[in-house]
């Protein structure tokens, strides 16, 4: 993954355009911007920090100059308070405080982890999630790795899925499975994140866990009944509840079912300090270089469903715009979660980015660059829209499977 991100800066850098170089610059990394005492300081620490590596700037409406004007005199009445007499403020103050200057903010990627200037308390806050949990159709439902673990057993034994099997290595969970449809088989592969690459070139572990041996043969599994299996009558891609992870994993997902590279986006970096300073845009692609033996799925007419949800996050919603993208393939489910800035930056070349120190007195965790769809556009902070709508409120989690398997038998 760092090669081909590595391969994207430097071109991102030879096509980077013409610019007027800001005039005052300010690295948020820099362990005298975390010298602050008071919580007026910390503030603005924090705010020049994201003026700096926010990579939104040019698709977000927050008037962050205004944030700027009506915080800092609350955060300074906190200093005088503390002055005055020794007030802490406690912790549904202070998170709000940060509230009110985050809340508005795009990134779906974005976790603030603020601790007290005094008592060294930690807040986190995540504007994203807490976007995502006040949609209407989230509103009652059970997301997460535990809720999809005892859906994907209800598959089975309501006979969804004819067989299956579960891996875990580490904190990675998977499950392959297999329904067979008279003489033909769907093969079905869930993750809670994606981890595929790095395992694959890992190899089996060294080890007595069964269960770490069979998330290897899991991947291995799945991938061979999509690319050889002569009975294959459709792929499903379950990337409901799945946190993200690795983008080099577009090319197992995506790569080893077309003929040649997939575009399926842009991307582009900050390249200076001021907020609309931007790299060109690069391509976004799903390359093959992974996988030698191809199946064209639109060659062999075999659909390919990806399923998604609301806690479908970052790389699950990536793939899963790709997959709609291919002659066969078809996203079914709910609007996903919206943190597409992928996670990587070189501080040296770009500034953007997570900055501060997670041991420190501020760490905000946020995007480095911004994706752009050929399908939808920038979808930062609203997510990717299914092709065939089925929310959870209504069906649960087996309704979309329902769904696919459905869509794949007529198809």
């Amino acid at each position: 993954m760092k090669k081909s991100l590595l391969y994207i800066a430097m071109i991102a850098v030879l096509f980077a355009g013409c610019r007027q170089k800001g005039d005052v610059y300010f690295d948020p990394s820099d362990q005298l911007n975390m010298a602050y005492t008071t919580y007026a300081g910390q503030f603005e620490a924090i705010w020049h920090g994201l003026n700096t590596h926010y990579v939104f700037w040019s698709e977000d409406s927050t008037e962050w100059d205004l944030v700027y004007k009506e915080m800092l005199p609350r955060f300074q009445e906190l200093d005088s308070a503390y002055k005055k007499n020794g007030t802490i403020p406690d912790s549904l103050t202070f998170i709000g405080m940060y509230q009110d200057v985050a809340s508005t903010l795009i990134d779906h990627h974005m976790t603030m982890q603020i601790r007290d200037v005094h008592t060294n308390k930690p807040y986190v806050y995540s504007p994203g999630k807490e976007e995502v949990n006040q949609r209407d159709y989230v509103q009652g439902q059970s997301y997460g790795v535990a809720a999809m673990k005892e859906a994907i057993d209800g598959f089975v034994k309501e006979g969804l899925l004819t067989s299956g099997t579960w891996g875990k290595r580490g904190n990675y969970v998977n499950f392959f499975g297999v329904r067979k449809v008279d003489t033909k088989k769907i093969a079905y592969y869930w993750q809670n994140n994606f981890y595929m690459t790095s395992t694959r070139q890992a190899g089996i572990l060294d080890t007595d866990d069964e269960l770490a041996q069979q998330y290897t043969k899991n991947i291995e599994s799945w991938l061979d009944m999509c690319l050889n299996d002569e009975d294959l009558l459709g792929i499903i891609l379950d990337n409901r509840c799945n946190g993200g992870g690795q983008i080099a994993d577009m090319s197992i997902v995506v790569g080893p079912f077309i003929s040649e590279p997939l575009q399926y986006g842009n991307l582009r970096y900050k390249e200076g300090p001021n907020r609309y300073e931007y790299t060109n845009w690069i391509p976004a692609i799903a390359d093959t270089m992974d996988i030698r033996n191809r199946r064209d799925l639109a060659e062999q007419n075999i659909p390919y469903v990806v399923l998604a949800n609301a806690y479908s996050i970052s790389m699950a919603e990536i793939s899963s715009a790709a997959i709609k993208l291919l002659p066969t393939g078809c996203m079914i489910g709910e609007r996903t979660f919206g943190a597409h800035g992928q996670l990587y930056s070189l501080s040296t070349v770009f500034h953007d980015g997570t900055f501060g120190d997670p041991n420190g007195k501020h760490y905000v965790y946020t995007s480095s660059l911004q994706t752009q769809f050929l399908e939808g556009g920038i979808l930062e902070g609203q997510g990717v829209t299914p092709d065939k709508s089925i929310l959870q409120m209504e069906s649960g989690y087996a309704g979309a499977m329902e769904k696919a398997i459905d869509y794949i038998k007529a198809y």
